[in-house]
Formats: C-alpha cells, sequence, structure tokens
C-alpha cells in the first residue's frame, strides 16, 4: 500500500557536468556514489523515496518505511543516493538488478520538523543532517575542502565526485558540478543496459 504524504514535492537540484574541477575557499568536494538519487520524505512513521524526476520509487517503498521509524524527527525531506554498497565501493550492477541489500546514504536536509531549511547554507544544512541520523543506518555522505579528492577518487576507480559551494542555499539558482572519472569501471555497457530495460 503506497502512503501520500503532506510535505511538499521538491525538485532535486541537478548537478552540471564538468571536466574541471573547480577550486576556491568556498567549495566542497564530496564522493558520487553511484546508484538512484533519492529524495526520502517521512512524516510520523511512513517514509516515501522520490527519483531525480521526482517520481515515486516504489521499489523501495519498505526501506523507506523502515528508515522513517528509525529517524528521531516528526518530519523531514533528505536528499541523497540508494546504493548497494561493497568492499570497493558501490556496485550499480548489484543495485540495478536486484542482487544487493541496498542502503540509503544522505547528503543533505531539506526540512526538519515543520521547518524548510532549503535557505540555510549548505555547510549547516550538513551538520544538522548528521546529528539527525547519527543514530541510524543512514550513511552520511562526508565532504572535505581538498579538491584532491577527485585524485583518490580516479585511483580506488570511483566514479567521481561533486563540488559544492559551502555557504549555498539549496535552490533553483545553486549549482553544483560533477566531474566525473574517465575510464570509471563501471560505466561500461551502462547505456546498453538502459536500453535493454526500456
Amino acid at each position: 500500500m503506497t502512503v501520500n504524504l503532506s510535505l511538499p514535492k521538491i525538485e532535486p537540484l541537478r548537478p552540471v557536468r564538468s571536466r574541471v574541477v573547480p577550486t576556491g575557499r568556498e567549495w566542497l568536494y564530496e564522493l558520487k556514489l553511484d546508484g538512484f538519487r533519492g529524495m526520502l520524505s517521512i512524516e510520523g512513521n511512513r517514509g516515501m523515496f522520490r527519483s531525480k524526476s521526482s517520481n515515486r520509487m516504489v521499489r523501495f517503498e519498505a526501506m523507506a518505511d523502515a528508515l522513517a521509524r528509525m529517524i528521531p524527527a516528526q518530519d523531514a525531506i533528505l536528499d541523497g543516493e540508494i546504493i548497494v554498497m561493497r568492499e570497493g565501493g558501490p556496485d550499480f550492477n548489484a543495485l540495478f538488478f536486484r542482487s544487493g541489500e541496498p542502503a540509503y546514504a544522505a547528503f543533505d536536509l531539506l526540512w526538519l520538523n515543520g521547518r524548510d531549511l532549503r535557505s540555510q547554507p549548505l555547510w549547516r544544512r550538513k551538520k544538522m543532517l548528521e546529528k539527525l541520523i547519527a543514530s541510524t543506518p543512514i550513511g552520511f555522505v562526508e565532504h572535505v575542502d581538498d579538491p584532491a579528492l577527485f585524485t583518490v577518487v580516479q585511483q580506488r576507480d570511483l566514479e567521481g565526485i561533486i563540488a559544492k559551494r559551502r555557504s549555498d542555499p539549496y535552490a533553483p539558482e545553486t549549482r553544483w558540478v560533477k566531474v566525473k572519472v574517465a575510464g570509471y569501471s563501471q560505466m561500461e555497457g551502462r547505456r546498453e543496459l538502459f536500453d535493454r530495460r526500456r
């Protein structure tokens, strides 16, 4: 049975692609986790995931409800990624073909206990998020202030990084930058994979 929540439907920010890692004191850097983007809305003990296209993600409703029961809040909206984590990092094929246990890793908090947090700076939203999910199985997507994270990601065959300005709100004019690793091994055959599922 699906649930309809009264929380606002928020359009996810979509990173713009770049071949160059932006630098400067205002930037923070996060891992780009290879999975399905998922915005988690919780209200009471019920939860719901929406995709980057704002569609309800019915496949993950049981996980959304389970996480809602663990989050110490009356209502909240989190932004993050649904992944299957292996020893070396996220395994997209395992997630796509349902051959692994999905988990949720959050990188932003947009709403909490009736309060819209989108006008708050990123660093403050992330601090609130980390505190909110500390006692839950939700992963917290850490950030660093060193663009050399991209070099580490290249060495470990991960998908890439996302660069965000620490003081930006969560708003349509905000620009997140994704820098993908050329030759990332899990991208091989990805286009054909989606074409076969259409």
